[in-house]
């Protein structure tokens, strides 16, 4: 016997069987539309029409360490969603590359070559200025330039 879901969703890893309690059995009855009779041993509902917090398991399963996702006692599906996925996938092709070589392109600056002019170095001259007055200096008295060390 072929096991999918009673929807006919799309083949789906993990199928759960319906429940054995009978007032379980009856929400999820109640859920899909169906009567008692509708279903057989063999029916089961995917995983596509459970919420997310009905899983024990559903991180251990998203990250791989989970072969199948187990549902929690209680469970009753809530999604519904009618119909095999669509068999049309989307037309894609491989690129080695993804971007385009670089374009080598020269940039020319102009510039004004000047010579620099050599620095020039203070020779450290400190000018006297004398103690006198500048009212009282004689119109020949010269400043004298002393070194400093």
């Amino acid at each position: 016997m072929v096991k999918r879901c009673v929807l006919g969703c799309y083949p789906h890893k993990t199928l759960f069987p319906f429940p054995k309690l009978p007032w379980l059995r009856a929400r999820w009855l109640e859920f899909l539309h169906f009567e008692e009779g509708g279903i057989s041993e063999g029916s089961r509902l995917c995983a596509k029409h459970f919420a997310p917090e009905c899983f024990t398991n559903l991180q251990q399963y998203e990250m791989g360490f989970a072969d199948f996702l187990s549902l929690i006692d209680m469970a009753v599906p809530t999604i519904y969603t009618v119909g095999p996925v669509p068999s049309v996938k989307p037309i894609t092709r491989e690129v080695g590359c993804q971007c385009n070589a670089p374009i080598l392109k020269s940039v020319a600056v102009q510039a004004v070559r000047t010579q620099k002019k050599p620095k020039r170095r203070s020779k450290g001259h400190a000018w006297r200025i004398p103690l006198r007055g500048l009212h009282t200096a004689q119109k020949n008295q010269q400043m004298t330039p002393t070194c400093l060390i």
